[in-house]
Parts: C-alpha cells; structure tokens; sequence
C-alpha cells in the first residue's frame, strides 16, 4: 500500500547552527513517518537562495504535480501563507512539537 505523500517546511530562530537545522529536518521526518507520510522533500524557509515566497510556489508546483495529502511544518513560521498554500491544495498541516526541535 503506498503512502500518501507529505512535504516538510521548517525555519529555525535566527543565528540557529547547521546541527540545529539538521536536526529539523529529522524531526520533520520523523512526524511524517509516525503519520503514516512518505516524505517528497524538506524545505527550509530561511534558503539563501531563494525568498520564501518562491519555496512556497515551489511546494505549490510539487503539490499540484504529486498530489500531496499534508506539509508537516515546524519551527517560527509565518503561518499566513502556510495556510493560504494549504487551503488552496486541500492538505492538512501537521506541526512538530516545539519540544522535538
């Protein structure tokens, strides 16, 4: 039986080391797998490389493409466009507890 499909979006507070976001993405790993979610991708909010803005229009792309079910989130997130995202592709958002990060 496949698993319905999940993407992660994680921000760490400001000045947060690369163990501190590794450890998000673990985190956000594992609530996908305890959900019963194969993870398509993890995306950190805070890229360099591109605005948030653009992340979420990439998840948006992926959502439309793969038909996916939830976005396990965790960290400080602006959660306006979050939910915008989430209500447009008929996904559930799932939060990792404060307390795993």
């Amino acid at each position: 039986m496949a698993h319905s499909l999940a993407v992660g979006l994680f921000r760490v507070r400001p000045g947060a080391t690369e163990a501190h976001r590794r450890r998000a993405r673990i985190e956000i790993a594992l609530c996908a797998g305890s959900e019963g979610y194969a993870l398509l991708d993890t995306f950190d909010l805070d890229d360099t490389l591109r605005a948030e803005s653009e992340t979420l229009e990439v998840v948006r792309a992926l959502g439309e493409k793969h038909r996916l079910h939830a976005l396990i989130v965790a960290g400080p997130l602006e959660r306006a466009g979050i939910d915008e995202l989430a209500d447009d592709l008929r996904l559930i958002t799932v939060r990792v507890p404060a307390t795993r990060l």
